[in-house]
């Protein structure tokens, strides 16, 4: 007679196998990961057949058959839970993937809106001064009607790669559309933000000459500005708009 208990348990083992045959198959494509499964198959396996002679144990009845059981029952346990904690770890970093991409623009490898709200945050619970500058490309139509929108691309990738190099270690830089960027620098000396400004401006007009390409920009100071992240890009872009209405005139 087959106990109910032992035949639940067999059943559990089966379907969790069945789960992580499904996860491997899932990774297929992926080989410094599928190995995981792979052991963790390997122990499920061997756990199976244990809880299956188990329950079939009193019928058979025969010691090599519980030596048996003992022997898949431990082992296929340890290969299961060696499983399990490298699992957590790739869990672990992948939890980290999904949150670098929720917060990373992924044509620059910048912050994204989401991102970027999250290091405003971050500065203004420091309660330090820190600068929030609004930028936005000149000419990049010019390019994308000239050379290509691959070209355009380009541009903006290039141009998230210096103002990254710019800002360095003491600041953020994020794409918060097409040509449109925000970069916060925690410093409270003008000096900085304005000899981004300089090396920017010059940098990046450098890059397609012929096609007369440039950068307009507008700042605003926490909390000389404002406190709110809205109130602070509000005046910023304000003053990009007239930087960019200057150049017109």
């Amino acid at each position: 007679m087959i106990e109910i208990r032992k035949l639940l348990i067999f059943v559990f083992v089966l379907i969790l196998l069945f789960y992580t045959c499904r996860l491997l198959y899932a990774t297929r494509y992926k080989k410094d990961k599928a190995y995981i499964f792979i052991i963790m198959i390997c122990g499920l396996s061997l756990s199976s057949i244990g809880t299956f002679l188990d329950m079939i144990g009193k019928i058979v009845n025969e010691q090599v058959v519980y030596d048996v059981i003992r022997m898949c029952l431990t082992l296929g346990s340890i290969i299961y839970i060696i499983g399990i904690i490298l699992w957590s770890g790739f869990t672990k970093n992948m939890i980290e993937e999904l949150e670098r991409m929720a917060s990373t623009d992924p044509l620059t490898g910048a912050l994204n809106r989401n991102g970027l709200e999250k290091k405003f945050q971050t500065l203004i619970k420091k309660k330090h001064s820190f600068y929030l500058c609004v930028c936005d490309l000149d000419g990049t139509k010019s390019i994308n009607d000239t050379f290509g929108h691959m070209e355009g691309d380009r541009f903006i990738s290039n141009t998230v790669s210096i103002m990254t190099d710019l800002v360095g270690k003491n600041g953020w830089v994020s794409r918060i559309g097409g040509d449109e960027f925000i970069i916060l620098l925690e410093s409270n000396k003008f000096s900085e933000i304005d000899k981004i400004v300089v090396h920017l401006r010059e940098k990046i007009s450098g890059l397609y000459p012929e096609a007369s390409v440039g950068i307009s920009m507008g700042y605003a100071q926490f909390p000389e500005d404002g406190e709110k992240f809205e109130e602070l890009t509000r005046k910023a872009d304000a003053k990009m708009y007239n930087d960019k209405n200057a150049k017109q005139m």
